[in-house]
């Protein structure tokens, strides 16, 4: 079973904006990169025993400014061992589940 989840979308109109995510679950790896510039690196995604729930916050862009937000939704139990999923926001509209 490959536990690891990669997704990447683009957003703007006129200033175009490639944002990428991976999570290397079973470690806790995450990455996030804008335009493949790293703006988020954790080497655990939630110190054991905190919310199922982590969420990556940024703004892309400089004429055309959007807020990001990513969340990382995680069971509590062997969570580093279940699939688990990831949902992508701009502008408080949701991008996708992943």
């Amino acid at each position: 079973m490959h536990l690891d989840i990669d997704f990447a979308f683009d957003l703007g109109t006129e200033e175009r904006h490639t944002i990428t995510f991976h999570w290397g679950q079973l470690l806790g790896r995450i990455r996030i990169t804008v335009d493949g510039h790293e703006v988020v690196a954790k080497n655990r995604a939630v110190p054991l025993g905190r919310t199922r729930t982590r969420k990556f916050e940024f703004s892309v862009g400089y004429a055309e400014v959007h807020d990001v937000v990513i969340e990382k939704i995680g069971k509590r139990v062997l969570s580093g061992a279940r699939k688990q999923k990831c949902r992508a926001f701009v502008d408080g509209e949701l991008m996708g589940e992943y």
